[in-house]
């Protein structure tokens, strides 16, 4: 009989928990005076924020701000030294000019030693050939020989000439195209010895100091524009036909005291956010006095239309009489 009794128990133990469980949907439904919205919870967001990082290594030579400084668009940051590129930039373009005459040289040396004995004592002995020939003392044959002869010479230089030169010209070209790649490199980091903000804000953890080496990637600071905020939320994926852009919403900033403002929904973001679980809303917000830091908890009510109400309720709701669901956060 205890037995029975216990199995009887614990399977109306199943039935209780099964018939309270709800889904994220149904947590997400408030229901007031015979009035349903929804309810969901979400997290406050600079508008904008994004890192300096350095294109090119140096050293620190002057810095314009300090942390916590507000800045606008394309203002000054710091610079590096550029005394020391310029003249790596002079060195490199002075060793380029010197292999490049050093190679030019090399090509007027060789057209110049072009005519050497062999080429011209084959080239006599063929205009003596010709001379005997046109007198009847040679036969054409014999002629024929003596220009083979002249253009041998004339190919065994050139072959020779080339096959010795190759590799020095190959590797003096090789030379110069190595110097120019540095080259352009150090141009490339003249350019860049400045640092610019890429966006207005507030610059936040600025950590160099005069005469620093810094590296190539490095990052520098941070830039936060908090004048507006965005507020994400999360939502159940079966709630998404009641929610649309432009609709207006109730937001509570979880502050002291509370802050609560009315705006529209900027976004409706389709890919689940893996920090939510879930689809998410966007709301921009202007920030008056900055009272809203990142991270700020908020709770958005959505109001629906009649339409959206009763949807709601046949769908997501078993009765409708007045309750508010309290929803825990997991964000």
């Amino acid at each position: 009989m205890k037995v029975l009794q216990s199995v009887i128990a614990f399977f109306l133990l199943i039935s209780i928990f099964s018939g309270c469980a709800k889904s994220r949907a149904e947590k997400e439904i408030k229901t007031k005076d015979n009035n349903v919205s929804i309810r969901i919870e979400g997290s406050t967001y600079p508008i904008q924020k994004q890192e300096l990082i350095s294109s090119v290594p140096g050293y620190i030579n002057e810095i314009f701000v300090k942390d916590g400084d507000k800045v606008n668009v394309g203002d000054h940051i710091f610079s590096l030294d550029k005394e020391l590129i310029n003249l790596d930039i002079a060195n490199k373009k002075s060793e380029i000019a010197s292999l490049e005459s050093i190679r030019d040289h090399k090509t007027q040396k060789q057209t110049a030693e072009k005519n050497i004995p062999a080429i011209n004592l084959a080239a006599i002995e063929l205009r003596k050939v010709a001379a005997l020939q046109a007198k009847g003392y040679v036969h054409d044959f014999e002629e024929n020989q003596y220009r083979k002869n002249y253009i041998n010479a004339i190919y065994d230089n050139n072959n020779n000439e080339n096959q010795d030169n190759y590799e020095k010209h190959q590797n003096i070209n090789s030379e110069i195209m190595r110097k120019q790649v540095e080259l352009k490199k150090l141009e490339y980091q003249l350019k860049h010895a400045d640092g610019y903000a890429p966006i207005g804000g507030y610059i936040s953890n600025f950590n160099i100091n005069l005469r620093e080496h810094i590296q190539e990637n490095q990052k520098i600071c941070s830039f936060i524009d908090f004048d507006y905020v965005i507020v994400r939320a999360g939502f159940a994926t079966g709630l998404l036909p009641f929610i649309q852009e432009g609709q207006l919403v109730d937001i509570t900033f979880i502050t002291v005291p509370s802050y609560k403002v009315v705006a529209k929904v900027s976004k409706i973001n389709p890919i689940v956010d893996p920090q939510f679980n879930s689809m998410t809303i966007d709301i921009i917000v202007k920030n008056n006095n900055y009272l809203l830091q990142e991270g700020t908890k908020t709770l958005v009510n959505i109001s629906l239309t009649k339409e959206g109400q009763d949807a709601v309720k046949k769908y997501f709701r078993s009765n409708s009489e007045e309750t508010t669901i309290q929803i825990s956060s997991d964000i």
